[in-house]
């Protein structure tokens, strides 16, 4: 993010203020867009400061309109991302999905990576322990109308044991 506040930093020393004046301006508490170098800026505050700043949100975030950089609308940097990974995991080639994902990942800031990997993490546990634990899995073999534990078997529903 340290360069988005670069950007900013350079876009108001062209127009010949300072961040004191353009917080005071758009409203923004003192110091908030240098914490933007280590925190996410919010869309609602980073609109008003890109539009202060006559100058697109592609330019803040990317450092280039994606107008500039690509004709089919694509986000430059994702591209050039995938392209230089080349990326593998087993020995095999990762599905364009896959490099997709390791690639916006890796464009992310390192909290919101943290948050992405528990919530992946998360979901993978999840399905590991309901395959070995589950107690629907007792009674439920994939199927939906057949059910397979206690009270779906045959001595149950006889009434034996």
């Amino acid at each position: 993010m340290s360069d988005l506040v670069n950007r900013i930093e350079k876009r108001i020393k062209e127009k010949g203020t300072n961040f004191k004046r353009v917080e005071q301006e758009l409203g923004l508490g003192n110091g908030t867009i240098k914490r933007w170098s280590t925190q996410s800026p919010r869309l609602d505050k980073l609109v008003p400061v890109a539009e202060y700043l006559q100058v697109s949100l592609d330019y803040l975030v990317f450092g280039s309109s994606v107008s500039e950089t690509s004709t089919n609308g694509d986000r430059p940097d994702l591209e050039a991302e995938k392209e230089r990974q080349g990326l593998t995991c087993d020995g095999l080639p990762l599905a364009e999905d896959e490099v997709d994902l390791v690639a916006m990942y890796r464009l992310l800031p390192p909290s919101h990576r943290e948050e992405i990997f528990d919530l992946v993490y998360f979901k993978y546990k999840r399905h590991v322990e309901e395959k070995k634990e589950s107690i629907y899995s007792t009674y439920f073999d994939g199927s939906e109308d057949e059910k397979s534990g206690p009270a779906g078997s045959r001595e149950a529903r006889d009434g034996t044991a």
